[in-house]
């Protein structure tokens, strides 16, 4: 008698059946709430350059030195730059940490279309620092030479001191100078034997 269809079991085969559609549509529901919550996110994320490594102040911004990432809009902060070709062959105007999200204000020029680079200076004196602020005009001596290795050069940034700058050393202040391509090379060749200070104008 097993094949013959009694009440209980229709009922049962139909509670089966409502069990079972229920499942489905709930796990459709939780489907497209996620696809709705995902869909809304992923129009809220920006993506944006950011450090791979750490980066000192005064260095020059490499391919390996950074990466692409998607962020939520809202912490976003205003001039991000969201290409690495933006930041590559730019200086850093203050030490940078892993994961720093770049903005226009954390890099310093690179190639202008006037030809002159951005170059990283490094003074014997800390205090000269101060006395050269962002705008300032300076010429430029080795310690070792009363001739100028580069006059009226343009300090275009002053990295902070204890901000990651590896290049410094102890007792020493990096300035970001904007220079010609022969001003840069006579004053990498003075750095290479000499320490460097400064006058203004």
């Amino acid at each position: 008698m097993s094949g013959v269809w009694t009440s209980g079991k229709i009922i049962n085969l139909i509670r089966w059946h409502r069990r079972g559609v229920a499942a489905v549509l709930a796990g459709v529901t939780v489907f497209a709430a996620l696809s709705a919550v995902t869909g809304k996110d992923t129009a809220d994320l920006v993506t944006v350059v950011v450090a791979n490594r750490l980066v000192a102040a005064g260095s020059t911004v490499t391919d390996a030195d950074v990466g692409l990432a998607r962020m939520p809009r809202q912490a976003v902060p205003d001039g991000v730059l969201t290409q690495t070709q933006d930041a590559i062959g730019k200086v850093a105007g203050t030490g940078i940490r892993r994961g720093q999200i770049l903005t226009d204000l954390t890099l310093v020029g690179g190639v202008a279309t006037d030809g002159t680079v951005v170059l990283s200076v490094k003074l014997d004196n800390p205090e000269l620092a101060s006395l050269a602020p962002p705008g300032t005009r300076v010429t430029l001596y080795a310690t070792t030479s009363a001739q100028p290795v580069a006059s009226h050069v343009l300090v275009v940034a002053v990295p902070a001191v204890g901000s990651g700058n590896v290049l410094s050393g102890t007792g020493a202040t990096v300035l970001l100078v904007r220079v010609t391509a022969a001003e840069a090379g006579a004053i990498t060749m003075a750095m290479s034997s000499s320490t460097l200070t400064l006058a203004i104008g």
